[in-house]
């Protein structure tokens, strides 16, 4: 999520964007160097270690039927005799590598930016029902929370009372190795600002993918796009209990359009006056797309989403405790769909990132999630097409989308760099 935002985020950063990474315009670019380059950093030329080689392919495999798996010593790090079995690996880069390495007891990290600690684990509830639990931690740099945010509504900030031509030549001339790390594979196509009574500014952003504009020189990740992401439609509305929208997301046809509302670097909903945002918030989505000679995916995905702000923490929590209806092929009609229902009983599934902050250590970007599955035929199904798509990512398309991805980040911190004195 962060990765995406950022992404986002930099396809129309401008100039005052960059003294927000700190409080001082050295702070600044050491803050910038060590968020950015670290998540550069992950994405460069990643290897894994046997063991986790293997793992990592038969959990992408399994994971709707772990029972497969539970007792897989190729697998699993730790055994405990609460009926759970633990993954654990450390990330770190050097020698111009980020290795992934699977360890019993790895450290949490610390020493440089982007590296990180990956912990995943299975618990046995009953004879078919397990517990997933996983947490990714990533040093992120000195940047804090609030001065994350600060870049965030930094951002904001320069949408608001300017002209779509200032900000297309902002952009342009201030970030050009962003505009052309980013434009093999996106344009800015659609870009509007309108300033209302109030003062507040909705901002409306369309881009295009273009595979092409990267098959020749990754033609394994233009493929992949070409596959998955071509026939993939979506849309997501942030709201609140009150009936506000806060932002909205849609795509179809290799074509996402982004709207939101800005009053001086803050959110306001897009309907109705000007206010702040509430801390309680519904994240309502649909999804489909094409594995196989199959349409998949599901409408009206819906997550309780709450705000985190505390001294040391800023993020999300999301909890999702309805069934979506589900799109799925005609010809598993016939199984018993209660299995699917699963995730979202009994508390439902969660997911949280936030940026914490370590006093006197590096800020950690923090992922957890927690989700229940109950094997089935249909989860059988599900998973025989989740690990298809799988299959046809791992090796050369992700390694292309990774160096994909550094490029960028490294575009982004080099043009934030030269803006600072």
């Amino acid at each position: 999520m962060l990765r995406a935002t950022l992404l986002i985020a930099s396809a129309t950063a401008c100039r005052d964007v960059a003294p927000a990474f700190g409080t001082t315009a050295a702070s600044a670019r050491i803050n910038a160097d060590g968020l950015l380059g670290g998540i550069a950093e992950r994405f460069t030329n990643v290897e894994r270690s046997p063991k986790f080689l293997v793992g990592r392919g038969k959990l992408g495999h399994y994971a709707l039927t772990p029972s497969v798996i539970y007792n897989d010593t190729s697998v699993w790090t730790a055994w405990a005799a609460d009926s759970t079995r633990t993954l654990t690996i450390d990330g770190e880069f050097s020698n111009n590598r980020y290795l992934f390495t699977a360890r019993p007891w790895p450290a949490t990290p610390s020493d440089e930016p982007g590296d990180s600690r990956h912990y995943i684990r299975l618990r046995r509830i009953d004879e078919n029902q397990f517990e997933w639990t996983t947490n990714v931690d990533i040093a992120a740099g000195r940047i804090k929370p609030d001065e994350f945010a600060g870049v965030i509504s930094g951002l904001m900030t320069s949408g608001e009372n300017r002209s779509v031509a200032d900000l297309r030549a902002d952009y342009r001339t201030n970030f050009p190795r962003t505009t052309a790390a980013l434009g093999r594979l996106f344009s800015l196509d659609t870009l509007r600002t309108i300033r209302d009574v109030e003062s507040a500014t909705t901002i409306f952003l369309g881009v295009r993918l273009n595979p092409d504009g990267v098959r020749s020189s990754m033609p394994d990740f233009a493929k992949y796009l070409d596959k998955y992401v071509t026939p993939a439609k979506y849309r997501a509305i942030v709201s609140d209990k009150r009936g506000g929208r806060w932002v909205e997301i849609a795509g179809d046809d290799n074509y996402m359009t982004v709207k939101l509302r800005s009053l001086n670097g803050h959110f306001a909903p897009l309907n109705g006056p000007a206010r702040p945002i509430p801390d309680d918030l519904q994240l309502y989505s649909d999804f489909t797309t094409k594995i196989l000679f199959f349409t998949v995916g599901f409408h009206a995905m819906v997550a309780d989403m709450s705000t985190i702000s505390s001294d040391s923490d800023r993020g999300y929590f999301l909890r999702f405790t309805r069934e979506p209806d589900w799109n799925l092929p005609p010809t598993v009609g016939f199984m018993i769909r209660s299995p699917l229902k699963r995730p979202f009983q009994a508390g439902g599934s969660t997911f949280r990132l936030v940026l914490h902050e370590n006093p006197g250590a590096q800020t950690i970007i923090a992922r957890h999630a927690t989700t229940v599955v109950q094997e089935s035929a249909i989860l059988r199904f599900i998973g025989r097409l989740g690990a298809t798509a799988m299959g046809d990512f791992v090796g050369k398309s992700e390694s292309e989308e990774n160096q994909f991805s550094a490029d960028v980040f490294n575009a982004l911190r080099l043009d934030i760099r030269a803006l600072l004195p």
